[in-house]
């Protein structure tokens, strides 16, 4: 009993003493006297002008927390715009317990106000590749390097530019919140973002929430993806159009250059396309799925997309399509087979196919049941021209196959039998 309470004791005081020795380091030592050291350091790692220009903030028990102000990371020399990051303050804790057993455990990394430009040039560079000339570890010195376990990063407030001067585009991200909790070898980490997503010479922005958690690894793993926003602005008006996306696990194998979605969905205002996809990459792309378009009105969807069909006949034609079909890939070569569509009261059945060596012809065969024509003409009273087959148009696609059509209504007249080609 003497013993154990003697041990006590001991270790007691050692734990009074590292605490008073951590807050006598925090009170003691400025650490901007650092902060040439830091700069330099960076600088040299990155290959990058690096510049601290807030005060620096330690902080002690239960981490080892350094706080800086503002700083900014530059981009290489050659590029228009010189700042690459900078931010407002970060943050940064080491737990120190952990640290006096040889075991690095970072807390919570967060960084407020991020402003990040990412710029590709003309000639295809860019300045968030890093080339430090530092020699790259092999793999086997890799798998025995400690990984650092952190609590998770955070961004608060940031303002993201991507700049294609090629392609003479910019998006822009403004992004409320991103979380990453936690970074640990095997275990999944929780990914959440809010932003505001646009590009500069368009009116139209999305704003996102996402949600999903990934299990890295040589087989890459994405389980609950949920994606939903909202479209707004330009032809999507004011008051938007709802978005929507989910996939139950997204599986991704680097070692074999495939990926498998067994589930997913798509939303769209009212309108939900659901479908898988298995692919593999390579020399050559496969891939095979499904997808299918539940029953939705085909007026009102364009119309939330901002396309606005022509007034018709019948006020009720295009109020209802949908869609199912089977699709396979195989490098250059892919069909969609089984195809069911159904527009209105017609039902399409077939397939749609472009083999390897059809020089860029679209085949297809396709069965209806019937067709009313008069439904989708102009409204009586309206000058409208005669109904005439896009011909031209669909030799420009360079499509060849057969429609049949087992009974079809035309200006009153009713036809059976009707078939209708064409060819390259």
């Amino acid at each position: 009993m003497r013993i154990a309470k003697w041990v006590t004791i001991v270790l007691g005081g050692l734990a009074a003493l590292a605490v008073l020795a951590g807050v006598v380091l925090t009170q003691v030592i400025d650490p901007n006297r650092f902060r040439g050291a830091i700069e330099r350091q960076v600088t040299a790692t990155t290959g990058r002008e690096f510049h601290l220009q807030g005060d620096i903030e330690l902080s002690f028990f239960p981490w080892l927390a350094l706080t800086t102000g503002a700083a900014e990371l530059q981009s290489p020399h050659g590029f228009p715009e010189r700042a690459f990051l900078r931010w407002r303050a970060a943050h940064v804790g080491v737990r120190l317990v952990p640290l006096l057993r040889d075991q690095l455990v970072v807390d919570r990394i967060r960084i407020d106000g991020l402003d990040a430009r990412l710029v590709r040039t003309v000639d295809g560079r860019t300045n968030w590749s890093f080339d430090t000339g530092t020699p790259q570890a092999t793999p086997s010195a890799a798998g025995t390097e400690k990984l650092a376990d952190i609590a998770g990063v955070e961004l608060r407030d940031a303002h993201v530019i991507y700049d294609d001067l090629a392609a003479a585009r910019s998006l822009v991200a403004d992004v409320r919140r991103l979380e990453v909790a936690p970074i640990r070898r095997g275990a999944p980490m929780r990914v959440e973002l809010e932003a505001a997503l646009a590009e500069a010479k368009h009116a139209e922005r999305a704003a996102i929430r996402l949600a999903l958690r990934v299990t890295p690894g040589p087989s890459l793993t994405i389980d609950d993806t949920t994606l939903t926003g909202t479209l707004r602005d330009g032809r999507f008006g004011g008051t938007g159009v709802p978005l929507g996306f989910t996939a139950p696990r997204v599986r991704y194998d680097a070692t074999a250059a495939s990926v498998d979605v067994p589930e997913w969905r798509l939303r769209f205002d009212d309108a939900t396309l659901d479908g898988a996809v298995e692919a593999t990459f390579g020399a050559a792309t496969s891939a095979r799925g499904r997808v299918s378009l539940a029953p939705v009105s085909l007026r009102a969807t364009l119309a939330a997309a901002g396309i606005t069909l022509p007034p018709t006949r019948d006020a009720r034609a295009y109020a209802h399509v949908e869609l199912g079909a089977g699709f396979s890939l195989s490098g250059a070569a892919w069909t969609i087979e089984p195809l069911t569509i159904r527009l209105d009261d017609t039902r399409l059945a077939g397939s749609v196919t472009r083999g390897a060596g059809d020089a860029d012809t679209i085949r297809f065969a396709l069965h209806g049941d019937r067709i009313d024509l008069d439904r989708y003409l102009k409204p009586e009273g309206t000058p409208s021209e005669p109904f005439v087959l896009p011909t031209e148009a669909l030799k420009a696609l360079r499509v060849a196959g057969t429609l049949d059509i087992d009974e079809a209504t035309l200006e009153g007249v009713q036809m059976k039998g009707v078939q209708l080609g064409a060819g390259p």
